[in-house]
């Protein structure tokens, strides 16, 4: 059976409920679906605001207070602990809407990718609550800028929509991954990972440990990207959340060896299937430089 394990992170977010609701009713094969979520809440109110969500057959959910949280990496290596061996998995944000049959449709396009370890991501079209879908394009990953803690962000190119089958690429969005259930294990979050940074660091490790990258053909979710109506996030709440931050930027150097590494990452590292150098050059990217190529 195709089960999905749909991982979800959510910080305050008001989005949760009818982003868990709409995936299932826009599934093809609901009842194949489970979700494993992390709710940060900051009030009373918001802690109850997932009783709608404990009805739901394989939603297992972990709820954390807001001033317990420690940032995305450590809320998504809490989520992975809930995997069940399901054989795809879906990493999306709280914040998402759905194509009618996106389930099936993921399945078909990650079967078209010719390699024996695909995964599809991509930075999703945008939607403003409750449900206003903004353009449907699919598009590529590429880099965007270094910021002088040395991380790279990512910007969406390109239209592949003419295209037959998901395309090559390099990067991954981290609102948006499909994989087999089995990346959960190979390619686990580091807990230690605020925010920036995260994207990149899980491309490389990805690829280096095995797996390719393709963008899909076809968009078959949208995105909420805090535009007009804001949801709060954490560093809104934590006002030492720099430190968190610097220690997590630091991760990202010495990982993608920009400074000397301080300890052995173990499974938090890089892969030995591939090397980082292999993956610069097949990216276009020279972190130690910090300089990039367009391909487009």
């Amino acid at each position: 059976m195709d089960s999905i394990f749909i991982q979800i992170v959510a910080y305050r977010d008001l989005e949760l409920v009818p982003t868990v609701e709409e995936a299932i009713a826009h599934a093809t094969h609901p009842k194949r679906l489970t979700f494993g979520i992390c709710w940060q809440y900051g009030t009373d109110e918001e802690k109850d605001y997932i009783s709608k969500l404990k009805a739901i057959k394989n939603c297992r959910i972990i709820t954390v207070t807001a001033s317990q949280a420690r940032g995305v990496g450590w809320a998504r290596s809490l989520v992975q602990k809930l995997w069940q061996k399901e054989q795809y998995t879906l990493q999306i944000d709280a914040h998402m809407r759905f194509l009618p049959g996106w389930d099936v449709k993921l399945i078909k396009m990650l079967k078209a990718c010719p390699s024996e370890k695909p995964l599809l991501s991509a930075y999703p079209p945008a939607y403003r609550p409750p449900r206003e879908l903004l353009g449907d394009t699919p598009s590529r990953l590429e880099p965007s800028q270094f910021g002088d803690p040395g991380t790279l962000t990512l910007k969406a190119i390109g239209d592949l929509s003419k295209c037959s089958t998901p395309q090559l690429g390099a990067f991954v969005a981290a609102g948006f991954i499909f994989a087999e259930g089995s990346i959960i294990e190979e390619v686990p979050y580091d807990p230690d990972i605020y925010f920036t940074g995260e994207e990149v660091l899980f491309a490389a490790k990805a690829w280096t440990k095995g797996w390719d990258i393709y963008h899909p053909n076809l968009s078959v979710c949208w995105h909420f990207y805090n535009t007009g109506k804001k949801r709060v996030v954490h560093w809104e709440d934590h006002q030492h959340w720099w430190v968190q931050n610097k220690v997590s930027e630091s991760r990202f150097r010495q990982i993608l060896g920009m400074e000397t590494a301080k300890e052995d990452f173990g499974i938090y590292g890089l892969g030995n299937v591939r090397s980082l150098a292999e993956y610069e050059a097949f990216a276009g990217v020279n972190f130690q430089e910090r300089w990039f190529i367009h391909f487009i």
